[in-house]
């Protein structure tokens, strides 16, 4: 799809399928349990961590590397249905900028209601997101598929 015919209706549905909504109960539950196991309580910090663990972190983390594992993508028959999207090229530059765009909010947020450690652990969360995917950083080795 051409960016001249993108429509902001089709903009939001590739990026709600490239955040794989049934892959974001694994990052904000995980969170949401241990927050209030460690804290016991709930108050705003854990509201606006899980909301930020359920959506923006997914859309960083499987946006980010829809962009950049675009090419084997494209030779996966996984690809297209729940285990994620193809993303068309003409959608990269938004899913990257719609990435940073919702997680800083909640970050600035979390680092301000949290502590340090607390930073420690989300940076190094976030940092391991963009990492997985980002060229330069690649933690890992490019997957392959061959049919």
């Amino acid at each position: 799809m051409s960016t001249s015919t993108r429509t902001p209706g089709s903009t939001l549905r590739m990026l709600l399928v490239s955040s794989r909504p049934l892959s974001w109960v694994n990052t904000a539950y995980p969170f949401a349990a241990a927050y209030l196991i460690t804290t016991g309580g709930i108050d705003l910090a854990w509201v606006l961590g899980t909301l930020y663990f359920l959506i923006p972190y997914n859309l960083a983390m499987y946006g980010i590397n829809d962009v950049f594992d675009y090419e084997s993508d494209l030779h996966n028959p996984r690809k297209g249905g729940v285990e994620g999207a193809v993303l068309d090229r003409g959608f990269h530059r938004i899913t990257l900028w719609a990435a940073l765009a919702t997680n800083v909010p909640f970050l600035i947020a979390l680092v301000f209601l949290g502590s340090p450690l607390s930073w420690l652990v989300l940076a190094v969360s976030v940092f391991a997101v963009v990492a997985y995917s980002a060229p330069g950083l690649r933690l890992r080795n490019a997957r392959s598929w061959t049919p």
